[in-house]
Formats: structure tokens, C-alpha cells, sequence
């Protein structure tokens, strides 16, 4: 085999695979020769049918699965060799099968990436501390979830959480197009008719019964009748009742109908949650700041081919999605002119975590293919089997596989930005007296 790798433009290269006759024809003959052992035909028994007959048979398959094998085996040959490293989608510029086989096809190649030293990089890593306010005002909401709703007393007025009922007209441009009687809203909890959630509160704020409410909104798509969805409308209610979630009180016997044997230990129990969840918040935080960070550190030149087809791939189908929703035109307008500038940093960011994940030897285990099956399988209440056959048969399985390999590159950069040692197992690990690998 000869293979000839030439510049085909700005990190694209155009590869020449040639072989001889007699290569093809060794090859073709393997190829036969597997496929007698194999196969059966009438009057003879498996694997001891004639030469000719498989010939006859099965001859332009075995020269086609030849080219096909040979085809394959000298494109990763002379990639390896040359040390060269695909990116996108491979064109077939050309295939000649007289006198042997002449493959050639051209490629974009992933830029040369010079990484930062990781102490460079400044990422904060305060310990997450949980002040006795955060736990009061996490064992406040767990009382007044655990309580009861109770009518307002006599001079209380409306807050927020509180659930109220309203009777009341609404308007478009003087007319009525709705009549609201014992209608039910908790002011907060989601919008009203329109109006945001903070709004409500502050309009509701004060507020007695039957005392009355009026704003100006505009009512949303779900607003029945229809044809006075998305209106400006003006709203007008009269407040019939409040109802308030009573709290119970913090004690050991509300500790215990809580699962937990007595106060302490509840809110040992709660804190701990709490600092689980910040420290989960924060982890994910400096993940943020570390990507855009690389992202500003590190100047990457993406592949001009690719970044064009990407980006013509990416707006045809966020268009072609917009308009199935019937979006208006100047939201499509406002899809194609930022699109580009959203795939070219997302290239970029694949390109420098696929260095990263070379240069610390980061790889996908079947373990973490397997738990992130299951975490799907969490997510959506379908088997884990059923969700690795779909992406088995669809061949999204690669993109699961690959899509993990950057999570892994980013987390292992992480540590050594911020100076820990990786887990176990993990690129960059270094045993010490604190590993416990039993």
C-alpha cells in the first residue's frame, strides 16, 4: 500500500490510499476463502463447497468487501502513521478500481491546541459553610409545608403563598370577555392571567378581603376564549376569601412524624442536604467559569470546512424547527444571524476538551456508559436495556460516549486547577496513604 497525504486548504488534507493488483487480488482471495468456510450450498456440506462454486456464487461480493476492507484499514493505517487527527465528516473525492484500488478523500484535521498551565487559572474554591439562617429558613418552609390552611385572622392582609379567591371581570379595549367567579390563584406560585409571578405578590401585597384588585396585562396563549389570547386586557377582582398555611411548630414530635428521632437530628439531616446541594451548585458553578475560561485563554483556530457545514446544518434545522412552531420572521432572522457565533464557540470548546482529554489520557468506560444509561433510565422511567439497545441501533451511543469524554476532560482539568487529587481510577490520580482502594 502507498498512501500520499497533501494540504487540501486550511487544516484540511486530501489522502491518496493506493494498492496493487496482486494486493486486491490477496486480499479478494482472503476474503473467498473465509466465506467457503462459511457459507452453505445445495449438495455440499457448510464449509466444503467447491472454490468455484463460491465463486460463481459469491465472487463480486468478496471483491467489493475487499475494496471496502482495504479501503478502511489504509485510511487508519495512514492516519496513525502520519499522525494525523480527523475532525467532521470525510469527503469521497474519488475511487479507481482498474489495475488494484485508488482511493482518495479529503478531510479537516484538528488544530494543534497549546493548553494553559492549570495553576494559571484562577477558580474559586471557598468551602460551602451553611449559616444558622439558611437552616431556619429551610426548617420555616419545612413547618409550613407540614402544617394546615387556615382563613386569614381578623387584620391580616395578603402575602405571598397565600392562597386566595377571587371573583372579578376581564377586559380587552372595554369589553368584557370573561367573568372569573370563585376563581383560585396562590399568589407567587405561578402567573396570574398573565401578570408574572413577582408581580402578582406586589399587586396582592396589602391587600384585605374585599378589598379589590385591578391591573393591566396580557393574557397568555392559554386564555380561553381564544381570540382574546395574547390581548392587552384589564383586570378587575374582588378578594372573597385567603386561606394560609398554618405552620406546625419545630419540636421533637414533628421530628418524628418527619422520620427522624427527635429535633437535632432533623436538622443535622437538613444541613447536610443543604451543603450536599451548594456544594453540587458550586461544583458546577466552577465548571462554568473553568470552560469559559479556556475558552478566553486558549486561541483556536476551527477548521473553516467544518465550521461551515456545521453551521449551515445547525440553522437549516433550528429554522425548519421554528417555522413547524410558527414563529415570526424576525425570530428566524434573529436565529440565522446568532447561530454562527454559538457553533463556532461550541466547536471550539470541543476542540480544546478533546486536547485536554488527550494530553491526560481521559477514556470512556463501559462503566460510565452503563451509568449514564441508567441516570437516562431514571429520568425517563424506561428500562436501561431498551435505552442502550435505541442508542445501540441509531448509533447515537458514539455521541453519548463522546459527550461523556468531555464531561470527564473538563472535571479532570478541574482538579488540577484547583490542586486535588483525582478519584481513583481517574487520569491524574497519584496513590498516597489517603487512597483506600479496596
Amino acid at each position: 500500500m502507498q498512501a500520499t497525504i497533501s494540504d487540501a486548504g486550511i487544516l484540511r488534507k486530501q489522502l491518496t490510499i493506493t494498492y496493487t493488483q496482486a494486493e486486491v487480488q490477496t486480499r479478494r482471495d482472503e476474503v473467498l476463502k473465509r466465506l467457503a468456510g462459511r457459507v452453505k450450498l445445495d449438495g455440499f456440506r457448510p464449509g466444503k463447497s467447491s472454490k468455484g462454486m463460491v465463486e460463481r456464487r459469491y465472487g463480486q461480493a468478496a471483491t467489493d468487501q475487499a475494496f471496502e476492507d482495504l479501503a478502511d484499514e489504509g485510511f487508519k493505517q495512514a492516519m496513525a502513521e502520519n499522525k494525523v487527527r480527523p475532525v467532521g465528516g470525510i469527503s469521497n473525492d474519488g475511487i479507481a478500481r482498474e489495475n488494484g484500488l485508488k482511493v482518495t478523500c479529503s478531510f479537516d484535521v484538528r488544530p494543534d491546541v497549546v493548553l494553559p498551565e492549570p495553576k494559571s487559572l484562577s477558580i474559586a474554591d471557598e468551602p460551602v459553610v451553611i449559616a444558622d439562617k439558611d437552616l431556619d429558613e429551610v426548617m420555616g418552609s419545612v413547618c409550613r409545608q407540614a402544617g394546615q390552611l387556615a382563613p386569614l385572622a381578623e387584620g391580616e392582609s395578603v402575602a405571598e403563598n397565600d392562597s386566595v379567591t377571587v371573583s372579578g371581570t376581564v377586559s380587552v379595549a372595554g369589553a368584557e370577555v370573561r367573568k372569573l367567579h370563585d376563581f383560585h390563584h396562590l399568589v407567587g406560585g405561578y402567573p396570574f392571567l398573565g401578570k408574572p409571578p413577582a408581580d402578582v405578590v406586589q399587586i396582592f401585597a396589602g391587600k384585605k378581603i374585599g378589598d379589590t384588585v385591578a391591573f393591566t396585562t396580557v393574557l397568555p396563549a392559554s386564555f380561553m376564549p381564544k381570540e382574546a389570547s395574547g390581548q392587552e386586557a384589564q383586570v378587575s377582582v374582588a378578594i372573597q376569601s385567603v386561606m394560609r398555611q398554618q405552620a406546625v411548630v419545630a419540636d421533637d414530635e414533628m421530628a418524628k412524624k418527619m422520620g427522624y428521632p427527635e429535633l437535632s437530628a432533623m436538622k443535622e439531616g437538613i444541613r447536610a442536604r443543604l451543603a450536599d446541594r451548594r456544594e453540587n451548585e458550586k461544583h458546577l458553578k466552577q465548571l462554568d467559569l473553568l470552560s469559559a475560561a479556556l475558552l478566553e485563554k486558549i486561541q483556536v483556530q476551527v477548521p473553516p470546512k467544518l465550521l461551515a457545514d456545521t453551521i449551515a446544518a445547525n440553522v437549516q434545522a433550528q429554522v425548519k424547527q421554528a417555522e413547524t412552531e410558527g414563529k415570526p420572521a424576525e425570530e428566524i432572522e434573529k436565529l440565522k444571524t446568532e447561530t454562527p457565533a454559538v457553533v463556532e464557540k461550541s466547536l471550539r470548546r470541543f476542540i480544546i476538551l478533546d486536547a485536554i482529554a488527550e494530553a491526560h489520557q481521559v477514556q470512556v468506560t463501559n462503566e460510565d456508559l452503563a451509568s449514564q444509561i441508567h441516570l437516562a433510565a431514571q429520568r425517563t422511567g424506561r428500562k436501561p436495556d431498551e435505552i442502550a439497545k435505541q442508542l445501540q441501533q441509531s448509533g447515537q451511543i458514539n455521541q453519548v460516549a463522546g459527550e461523556i469524554r468531555e464531561a470527564k476532560a473538563l472535571e479532570t482539568f478541574l482538579d488540577l486547577v484547583l490542586g486535588r487529587n483525582p478519584a481513583h481510577g481517574q487520569p491524574g490520580h497519584e496513590h498516597s496513604a489517603a487512597c483506600t482502594h479496596g
